[in-house]
């Protein structure tokens, strides 16, 4: 029987599925995976990708839902569940701490570049920038980096409609994401890329993306296929505990957690084949960053038939998968202050969208220095909660 503190668990896989693909658009290498797979020698580099995705970070992802479909309970209290039944030390909980942590970390990093995103596709959608030039559109961008956070109506919105999903609770939240939000970005990006096959340049992206030199595939190329791999799927941030606690018994979590994978490689490369093909249209090589993201896209879709109204779809719809994002990396912080402190579920909510928006108020004073260095810490940290819970399951937990 399912534990008492799960009255309304998920009814079935394509929930679990839906919701994981969902969140790992949002948390995943939307636009750096397409510059990387042609910078470092295209198809040996994705392949290297997809065998860290498969060998490394889905694994540790299907840990992560095992244990919260054990422990039915928050990060902290499905591992405190675990090491107490496995005879091994109760501070392995504060795992779960950390973990909550560094989603609220990356959910600061994604409300900035969620609110760019929607101030994109109200640009695209307004036709101002019709047949501007690329710095045009780089000035238009440095302004809204520009706009103190406070002033900026986006960060709030969206935060208050990620908290109310989160007030309400994961169920209806997860529902949201996997059956609304999912269908809505595989429906656009079909549109999109019909678009790019009637507008696109495809041979020079054919050309960019299946390059096959492997001299490019040296050890910088390697560490970042990892990194994208690691990165993509959000584990190692309390979401996969999280959605676990509210799975039915008997569900196979593996094979959930295997088919999210491979809906998020397949989305990942749709996109992919949108992306470059518009780009060398206006004859534009991809570049890393926010650049390619905020600057080089627009300017492909500003310069092409129809563009205004295919650039306003392709930023609402990353938009739609970063906030997806959001609300996942709000769950584990909010269902801690849940069932630890036993806070009503609106008021911890309240409580993680507060702190949300203080430390986007900090990183928003000294973005480019602050992003910066909130970047590098993750990229420092995860590996490392990526490492204790290999420990934790491979060499603490009996089998």
């Amino acid at each position: 029987m399912l534990d008492r503190n799960v009255p309304r668990p998920w009814q079935g896989r394509t929930t679990l599925v839906f919701s994981l693909a969902a969140v790992a658009l949002g948390l995943g290498n939307l636009f750096r995976l397409p510059w990387l797979i042609g910078e470092h020698g295209g198809g040996p580099f994705f392949f290297a990708y997809v065998v860290f995705l498969l060998l490394f970070t889905t694994p540790i992802l299907m840990a992560e839902v095992m244990l919260g479909s054990f422990g039915r309970s928050s990060p902290l209290g499905s591992l405190r569940w675990a090491a107490d039944q496995s005879g091994r030390s109760v501070q392995w909980q504060w795992l779960g701490v950390v973990q909550a942590g560094l989603a609220l970390l990356m959910a600061v990093q994604l409300v900035l570049v969620t609110v760019w995103m929607l101030d994109r596709a109200v640009l695209m959608q307004s036709g101002e920038m019709a047949a501007a030039s690329p710095q045009d559109f780089a000035a238009d961008f440095v302004s809204t980096l520009q706009i103190d956070a406070t002033e900026f109506w986006g960060v709030v919105g969206l935060l208050i409609l990620a908290g109310v999903l989160a007030a309400i609770g994961p169920g209806l939240a997860m529902g949201v994401i996997g059956w609304l939000i999912l269908p809505a970005i595989v429906v656009a990006s079909i549109g999109l890329m019909r678009y790019s096959l009637d507008f696109g340049a495809l041979r020079e992206a054919e050309e960019f993306l299946l390059r096959r030199d492997r001299q490019d595939l040296d050890f910088g190329a390697v560490m970042a296929a990892f990194t994208s791999a690691a990165f993509t799927l959000g584990a190692g941030l309390g979401i996969g505990m999280a959605f676990g606690s509210r799975v039915p018994a008997g569900l196979q979590l593996a094979r959930s957690v295997l088919a999210s994978a491979v809906i998020d490689t397949l989305m990942l490369l749709l996109l992919a084949l949108i992306i470059v093909p518009l780009l060398y249209a206006v004859n534009v090589e991809p570049t890393e960053g926010a650049a390619m993201v905020f600057v080089l896209l627009p300017y492909a879709f500003g310069n092409l038939p129809l563009g205004e109204v295919y650039g306003a779809l392709f930023f609402g719809v990353t938009a739609a998968a970063g906030f997806a994002a959001l609300v996942a990396l709000l769950e584990p912080a909010v269902m801690m202050l849940r069932r630890e402190l036993e806070w009503p579920r609106w008021l911890s909510a309240l409580i993680v969208v507060a702190l949300v928006w203080l430390l986007t108020l900090v990183i928003a004073s000294e973005q480019a220095q602050l992003l910066h260095q909130l970047d590098g810490w993750l990229a420092l940290l995860l590996p490392v909660s990526f490492l204790l819970v290999t420990i934790f399951v491979g060499w603490r937990m009996p089998r």
